[in-house]
């Protein structure tokens, strides 16, 4: 065979030069101003298949829109969007894919929406001053007023007590007028067993405990003989365990074959273990006096002293202000030794981004042609 030319390959196929979609409301995703386009499908933007190479222009409603990769973000007129829309698009696999989106319509309000402690120092004796720097000409100062050191942040068991069947009430009183509030813990452990049969054994038998409630730790003892294995004397708890609200049943076992079997009744503590704050209060200028009730007949009081909250736990703005045109420098006044608190104030918002935006991309666009060309 000779050595002639191989074949030569056929010229591509030549792509259109333009192509165009009308553009619909239903174009526009529910959830973002993004133009996905209904020549593809509605998850992905627009895009013309098979585009190979050149420069691409883009137009919408007759406004030329240049751009050459993702990283050239022209921006619409005002007369086409009423706001300064970007359009990002690239060649990337034989595709332009372009995606239309606008920018955040959120505006500054001008005024201090929140602040949040970001320290809350310590040493505090009584209510800082809290300061916001001044807004430009014009503008109205914030003004707010910071919470505690007036509140009770514990409560500390100095007499657990002894006698109480049930959780005594706990009263916050005095400290300069403020209110709060503590509930009473009452211990859960066994601390003794009362043998009420001694029972006749040939061995020393094994005690077990009721197991507590849920999330509780069952006790444990050993039986004492006093020397004598038959008769139980005693049992000495190696666990209290805790979470009882009820007394345990004591069982020994396994029962003699021939004699008694021995009986005990569990002896839970009766003190109280802690006095959680349920609401610590406001406006106390020194530590409350905390008051337990008394325990039943021949029983102990419990007793406890209160610890007041140092530090600022909030700062409510009295006085939103306004003009800021950004967030003011909050400062709070130092305690006479201690930390001091510090602060970050938070402007408020206007507008919509999301669903602003998407309301203005469908009013503006639908309707228009959108038109993308290799350009000439």
């Amino acid at each position: 065979m000779g050595g002639g030319k191989p074949p030569s390959e056929p010229p591509p196929t030549p792509q259109p030069a333009e192509k165009s979609w009308s553009i619909s409301a239903a174009d526009f995703g529910d959830d973002e101003p993004t133009l996905t386009g209904a020549a593809s499908s509605r998850s992905a933007p627009y895009a013309w298949e098979r585009i190979i190479g050149g420069n691409v222009r883009v137009s919408i409603g007759g406004h030329d829109l240049p751009f050459t990769s993702a990283s050239a973000k022209p921006v619409f007129a005002s007369d086409i969007s009423g706001a300064e829309w970007t359009v990002a698009a690239e060649v990337r696999a034989g595709a332009v894919v372009l995606v239309l989106t606008a920018p955040d319509q959120t505006e500054n309000a001008g005024f201090v929406e929140t602040v949040t402690i970001t320290n809350r120092g310590s040493g505090y004796t009584a209510t800082p001053t809290v300061t916001f720097s001044a807004p430009p000409a014009g503008g109205t100062p914030a003004t707010g007023t910071a919470a505690g050191p007036g509140s009770v942040a514990s409560v500390t068991i100095t007499e657990a007590g002894r006698g109480y069947t049930a959780a005594p009430t706990v009263t916050l009183s005095g400290g300069g007028g403020g209110s709060g509030a503590a509930i009473a813990v009452l211990q859960s452990g066994v601390t003794s067993v009362m043998i009420t049969i001694g029972g006749a054994y040939s061995s020393v038998p094994t005690v077990t405990f009721a197991a507590p409630p849920s999330g509780g730790a069952t006790a444990t003892g050993t039986v004492h003989t006093l020397g004598n294995p038959r008769f139980v004397s005693g049992v000495e708890i190696t666990n209290a365990g805790s979470g009882y609200t009820s007394v345990p049943t004591v069982t020994f076992s396994p029962a003699p074959a021939d004699g008694t079997t021995a009986a005990g009744t569990a002896v839970l503590q009766s003190g109280v273990a802690s006095a959680p704050v349920t609401n610590g209060g406001s406006g106390y200028t020194a530590a409350p006096t905390v008051t337990f009730g008394a325990a039943p007949g021949g029983g102990t009081t419990a007793t406890g002293t209160a610890v007041l909250q140092t530090g600022v736990t909030s700062v409510t703005v009295t006085n939103r202000g306004s003009g800021y045109e950004s967030a003011p420098t909050v400062t709070v006044s130092a305690p006479a030794s201690g930390t001091r608190a510090t602060a970050t104030a938070k402007l408020a918002e206007t507008g919509n981004n999301q669903y602003q935006n998407l309301y203005w991309a469908r009013q503006t666009l639908a309707g228009k042609q959108l038109l993308v060309r290799l350009a000439e």
